[in-house]
């Protein structure tokens, strides 16, 4: 058997320098030869398409996506709207502290939730649903260690109420003191990751994810100094904000 894909390729080679030769010829006599030296099961794998290869990594944006878009939510208060991840099966949403800032009871199609904890410092916000967690909900797991810079990473938000849009872009750079304050005057720092993957209004407290679909990050914004520049505080700090 070793020698047979051998001989098939030295018999198809000869018979394609005699379909040359003979070209101004009859072909029927070659053409029976061909059936009998090369029946049709030797080349089927010849002719055959060609079956697709990856080179490389498929990209895996869209996976995350469906993966967590069901673990981000729409957060409503009286007087803002944003975007928060659920991080336990027991309700535990993480957002922005100024999303949830003034936040007071809503009704109609929303659940219920109320604000567990707060740090104004790093601007984030610990919430909890006052009611079981719906069961189209899923938890979206925390990133054990930092993303590394150039790393592909992923968001999913509600920017100017176009919900659960998707984005993707790299960690530009990891910023350990960042330091910024919004119009409300209160002084806010944390470590964290420098991103061009686009953030708009509604989108601050959306997920930064990994390749993985794990949170490396909870988004806050866009620098004021600077065009297509994007910050989300680190999970090291979601880790300090949520119960051990």
């Amino acid at each position: 058997m070793r020698g047979e894909p051998l001989r098939v390729l030295v018999v198809a080679a000869a018979l394609l320098a005699a379909a040359v030769l003979a070209a101004a010829e009859d072909l029927t006599p070659i053409h029976a030869d061909v059936e009998r030296a090369l029946p049709d099961q030797a080349l089927d794998p010849l002719f055959a398409p060609p079956q697709l290869t990856f080179r490389g990594i498929p990209p895996r944006g869209p996976a995350v996506y469906r993966e967590r878009v069901n673990g981000v939510v729409l957060l409503a208060s009286t007087t803002s709207v944003g975007t928060g991840v659920v991080v336990s099966a027991q309700g535990d949403i993480v957002t922005n502290e100024h999303v949830v800032r003034g936040a007071r009871p809503t009704k109609d199609q929303f659940h219920l939730a109320r604000v567990v904890q707060r740090n104004q410092r790093r601007d984030l916000a610990h919430v909890r649903l006052a009611q079981a967690m719906p069961a189209t909900a899923s938890v979206v797991p925390l990133a054990s260690v930092m993303p590394d810079v150039g790393q592909e990473v992923f968001t999913i938000g509600h920017p100017k109420t176009f919900l659960w849009s998707f984005t993707q872009g790299v960690v530009s750079q990891i910023r350990p003191d960042y330091q910024w304050r919004y119009p409300d005057g209160v002084a806010r720092s944390a470590t964290a990751i420098q991103t061009q993957a686009a953030v708009e209004p509604g989108a601050s407290g959306a997920p930064l994810l990994d390749d993985q679909g794990a949170v490396v990050g909870i988004v806050v914004g866009s620098a004021a100094e600077a065009q297509g520049v994007y910050f989300a505080v680190s999970v090291q700090h979601v880790r300090e904000l949520l119960p051990r």
